[in-house]
């Protein structure tokens, strides 16, 4: 495959446009690709990718050069994957290491792969390179990713850094590679992990010893002009569908005094602060920051707020540091589904949000739902519509319904309910639609069948890798009839699973001390 010059000026352009890339020799280093299988635009949004970047570059004999997507295909025709930062092929890079957050980007993962003229299945590659792979979406669920990958990360990587770039430098050199990984606490090695509980998930314990912020500045992003910090990780609120409500337990704060010290460094640069964390209403230092914040001149963005904590006082703050657009997420639409999934929040509870962005004069509101949800019916859908059109009442300026299909995740409480058939899904996104036609609600929903995809990647195991591997149709469309086509259960995979049984993700443990499991229901709000 020749190296195509506009992909490499490509590559260039946007290095010269960032902020903070790290660009180092190799010699005397072991050299390790982060590939974040999505467009750059996308991969540079997400604040995980960017800390993993940071972490391996923290340690003196590695050097970490980050690939996407996009990187993957020249101008001129020509297919290559080449890194960022030295713009060197894929195939020359020991170690390539995959970070994983969605598992609708599992298929890009093989097209990387041949693209750089890497056999996807680690079979075929005998250990060169070693691919490895971590992420939310794989530490819940490896399986469909085991005949891809060498070994997986499951849970977070801090304090496990130093553990991986040690095993990786041994297993370059050992006749035996997976010998090597299977021995680090937390990692998954397909070829030696069968058994249930094999693999404990690492958990940082501490956040105020590690950074979780922007490393990467670049304007090519959906932040751009803004250096995100991490306030939180993890969710005390039990909602039975969310993965990182429970794959990030325990719940772990960062003090207001480190969530300032990185903040201040965007501060000083002029940069918008965005303070993340699952559940940032709950953060016990989110209104301090901000008013410190404030107080220092920034201008500061939220991620997604609880309906019940906003009050006048904290709408004032939000407003004065420059927001203009309130996020939050009801879920369903009426107190009886909200209930049984776990969502504690009540119909007077979103108007009365809605109605204090409309007293303090926001532009937009976003409001978040989910159908195919365990016990929905049509009435239900009804109902969030109806939902809709009350806020409609209170609030004047644009408001969005965002629709998304409900996905049955591995480690949830929820992982035993099925996917809603996809004529279903689609039959009520159509009534939901209908309900608010004429409405002024611009109205955002999702594919169901795309959906589909997502939950046999989310509950299958090895045999979606393989046919994913098999099909060399990465298209939308065709991707769901090639893998059926390849032998897999689609409707098995997606369908009911009866508690007890044994589980394709079972090999993976919660990594998570006995006093904590023992006093915990699995549904319910305790840290």
């Amino acid at each position: 495959m020749a190296r195509g010059w506009g992909l490499v000026e490509k590559a260039r352009r946007l290095l010269l446009q960032e902020e903070g890339a790290v660009v180092r020799e190799w010699g005397g280093r072991l050299p390790l690709a982060l590939v974040f299988p999505n467009a750059y635009f996308v991969g540079m949004s997400s604040l995980g990718f960017q800390a993993v970047y940071g972490l391996l570059n923290g340690l003196g004999d590695v050097v970490c050069e980050r690939a996407f997507l996009n990187l993957g295909r020249s101008s001129g025709g020509d297919i290559e994957a080449l890194s960022l930062e030295s713009q060197r092929p894929l195939r020359d890079f020991p170690v390539i290491a995959f970070s994983l957050s969605y598992e609708l980007d599992y298929p890009n993962v093989v097209r990387i792969l041949q693209d750089a003229g890497i056999p996807p299945l680690a079979a075929e590659r005998q250990g060169r390179p070693l691919v490895i792979a971590g992420g939310p979406a794989v530490s819940a669920n490896p399986l469909p990713m085991a005949p891809v990958v060498d070994a997986v990360l499951i849970g977070e990587l801090e304090e496990a850094t130093g553990d991986l770039a040690n095993a990786l430098w041994q297993a370059l050199e050992a006749e035996q590679p997976a010998e090597v990984l299977a021995e680090v606490p937390g990692l998954y090695v397909p070829s030696r992990h069968r058994q249930p509980g094999a693999v404990s998930r690492r958990w940082t314990k501490r956040l105020d010893d590690w950074r979780t912020c922007t490393v990467v500045g670049t304007r090519f992003t959906e932040f751009a002009g803004m250096h995100l910090v991490e306030m939180a990780r993890g969710c005390a609120r039990g909602c039975r569908f969310c993965l990182a409500g429970h794959v990030y337990r325990p719940v772990r704060e960062r003090s207001a005094d480190k969530v300032l010290e990185m903040a201040m460094e965007g501060v000083d640069a002029g940069h918008t602060i965005g303070l993340l964390a699952p559940s940032l209403s709950d953060t016990r230092g989110l209104r301090p920051v901000l008013r410190h914040l404030l107080d220092a001149g920034a201008r500061v963005s939220v991620s997604s707020l609880r309906a019940d904590s906003l009050d006048d006082d904290l709408m004032r703050d939000l407003i004065a540091a420059g927001n203009d657009t309130l996020t939050i997420a009801p879920e369903a639409g009426c107190p009886r589904l909200r209930q049984a999934i776990g969502k504690d929040l009540s119909n007077e509870d979103v108007l009365a949000a809605a109605a204090l962005a409309e007293k303090h004069g926001l532009k937009e509101l976003k409001l978040y739902f989910m159908i195919g949800l365990p016990g929905e019916t049509e009435d239900d859908v009804v109902a969030a519509a109806e939902l809709v059109r009350q806020v409609r009442e209170v609030f004047s300026r644009k408001l969005v319904a965002n629709v998304s299909c409900f996905v049955p995740k591995p480690n949830t409480p929820f992982q035993w309910q099925p996917f809603a058939p996809v004529g279903e899904l689609e039959a009520r996104l159509r009534r939901f639609e209908a309900e608010l036609h004429g409405s002024g609600v611009q109205v955002r929903a999702d594919s169901p069948r795309w959906a589909l995809l997502q939950a046999l990647f989310a509950r299958g195991d090895e045999r979606a890798g393989l046919a994913l591997v098999q099909t060399g149709d990465f298209g939308r469309k065709g991707l769901l009839s090639a893998i059926e086509r390849a032998g897999v259960d689609i409707k098995g995979a997606v369908g009911p699973r009866q508690v007890g049984e044994p589980l394709p993700w079972d090999v993976v443990g919660s990594g998570l001390p006995p006093a904590y499991l023992e006093g915990r229901s699995g549904l319910g709000s305790e840290e």
